[in-house]
């Protein structure tokens, strides 16, 4: 991970975190920012935040050869990943929406130390990039995903593969926590805050120029049915000694939720493919709306309710009934992720902040429904009937272009007509990916992925193939529309920590003892006599007197012996 201030671009983090010399092809797409349905609900009686959504694909793959001389090297997809990234006027939330792996990445034959981490180090620097660069001043921003282990995401029938390893539950969840980590530990912690008071008198006295603090970061984890000591079995121990940990078992949601007094159905957001987004249109039910225009509409309010569910309270409630869910009491646990990053922000705030900017959010949509109702006029006073006379001339028939090649230059000319920056997103061009598709462009792409087979290193070397030359068709590019890099990282041995005396200790392995000689021993010498003192002597017992048996076999007891009976 490279620092904050130091603007690197995705390759060259990559090189710097790869195993040494060691080649990775990556293939990246996205789209550009578009209108979606909001994360949050609208309190009732009030209006969703307009809310868009841009799509990444980031896939990597790597080039072996077979063993004859004559074959041509095969190169195999190992990783993709998939990310989500929603931004409004006062936060941008990035989402993992998904990740898989081929299994083929050990024909890499890296060492056992090194087998894991290229996919781990992929996708955090991947996440760590994306957030850098849509990090906009003064704006939360929002790392988030569900961790839940399955077979297969994004590459059908991967899991055929006996070399693909498969993490469990407990250990995805550890995985991702690992992963997200590093974005952690690039920013301050939230504890090395001032105070108010203290960072009022420093606005007074002018020592500080508006702000008083960096940018602070902290990661929230919480496991439904889990306790929070529990939970911290979970998280990643801190990087640095003697510091606290930087994470929570908890969640962030009254942090970022745009009205934190609203209802709680108001403070979950709806993710695609999400548990939590399910359970909410469930209780959504319980309201006296349900069915309205007003609740069927993305990002729904009720009109005629205070929004309040029947059964479910507040937050805590929520997240103890999601305890209770198929996708959660399933026998495996599952991990809810959150990261967030919070910039500095001025020391004394302003008053009504939003007030002007919903008022110049208005203004500009009257100035541009003025605009293309004037621009409407226009073209209908320069249209003028006209009536041609004589011979038809002759035409020349026009050539049908290819679906993908009108799909393209329409999504290129949108591309090119919107704007970098905006008070709703963050779009540079730095970020964007290879080939740049349209809303709908991208979700074939993201089916001609899932139609492929790859269940062995044979197929997965076909599948490869046919998915990166048919996105380029789609996307109307070169077959080669992807970006090769070798690692430069090297792998350190492990060293040995001194001794306080300066002496590195030696530890020596496999120590075998020396056995003792045997002495003869001479058998006047293994007889042994113990003294009288140390003998035990058995106490005797007297015998029971029998009397002599008869000829008749009759036994007769003694006079000690009888019993009588006591008269009465």
């Amino acid at each position: 991970m490279a620092s904050i201030g130091t603007p690197k671009s995705l390759k060259h983090l990559f090189a710097e975190q790869l195993p040494k010399d060691v080649p990775f092809a990556f293939y990246h797409y996205s789209t550009p920012p578009t209108k979606s349905s909001p994360l949050f609900s609208a309190p009732p009686h009030a209006k969703s935040e307009r809310t868009y959504c841009e799509s990444h694909l980031l896939a990597a793959s790597i080039t072996t050869k077979d063993g004859g001389a004559k074959e041509l090297p095969a190169e195999l997809l190992v990783l993709a990943i998939e990310v989500l990234i929603f931004t409004t006027q006062s936060l941008t939330t990035i989402f993992v929406s998904k990740a898989d792996s081929t299994g083929c990445l050990s024909e890499l034959q890296l060492p056992r130390a090194q087998s894991g981490s290229p996919l781990k180090t992929i996708c955090g620097t991947f996440v760590s990039w994306l957030a850098r660069e849509r990090q906009r001043d003064g704006k939360k921003l929002v790392v988030s995903l569900f961790a839940r282990a399955q077979d297969q995401y994004l590459f059908p029938a991967s899991i055929d593969n006996k070399n693909k390893h498969v993490l469990d539950d407990r250990g995805l969840v550890k995985w991702w926590c690992r992963v997200l980590d590093p974005i952690v530990w690039q920013y301050k912690a939230e504890a090395e805050r001032k105070p108010f008071a203290e960072r009022l008198m420093e606005k007074g006295n002018g020592d500080s120029k508006g702000t008083t603090f960096e940018a602070t970061a902290k990661g929230y984890l919480v496991i439904p049915g889990f306790e929070p000591n529990d939970t911290l079995r979970y998280i990643p121990p801190s990087t640095v000694p003697n510091t606290p940990r930087r994470w929570a078992p908890t969640h962030p949601l009254l942090q970022i939720a745009p009205h934190p007094a609203a209802p709680p159905r108001c403070l979950v957001p709806h993710f695609p493919d999400d548990p939590k987004a399910r359970f909410l249109d469930e209780l959504d039910e319980e309201l006296p709306d349900r069915g309205t225009d007003a609740m069927v509409a993305d990002g729904g309010t009720p009109s005629r309710s205070s929004g309040i569910w029947k059964s479910v309270k507040t937050l805590d409630q929520f997240w103890e009934f999601m305890a209770f869910r198929q996708e959660c009491s399933s026998g495996r646990i599952v991990g809810f992720i959150w990261v967030v990053i919070t910039p500095p922000q001025p020391t004394i705030p302003e008053e009504d902040v939003d007030e002007p900017s919903q008022q110049s959010v208005s203004q500009m949509e009257s100035q541009e429904s003025t605009q293309t109702s004037e621009r409407r006029r226009r073209v209908k006073r320069k249209a003028k009937s006209r009536t041609d006379y004589g011979p038809i001339p002759l035409r020349l028939p026009r050539i049908k272009q290819t679906s993908s090649d009108l799909s393209t230059s329409s999504s290129q000319r949108a591309t090119k007509s919107m704007p970098e920056t905006t008070a709703y997103y963050k779009w540079p061009t730095s970020s964007r990916g290879t080939i740049c598709f349209s809303t709908k462009d991208y979700n074939r792409a993201h089916e001609i992925l899932i139609q492929q087979n790859f269940c062995s290193r044979s197929s997965t070397a076909k599948a490869t193939k046919r998915w990166r030359d048919e996105i380029a068709v789609l996307g109307g590019v070169d077959r080669a529309w992807g970006w090769t890099i070798r690692g430069e990282h090297a792998a350190e041995p492990p060293a040995a920590a001194p001794a306080p005396n300066g002496v590195v200790p030696i530890t020596v392995m496999g120590v075998r003892k020396k056995r003792k000689p045997e002495v003869p021993v001479t058998p006047s010498e293994a007889i042994q006599d113990l003294g009288s003192g140390l003998v035990r002597k058995k106490p005797k017992v007297e015998p029971m007197v029998v009397a002599e048996a008869s000829s008749n076999s009759v036994n007769t007891l003694s006079a000690g012996m009888v019993r009588k009976k006591p008269k009465t």
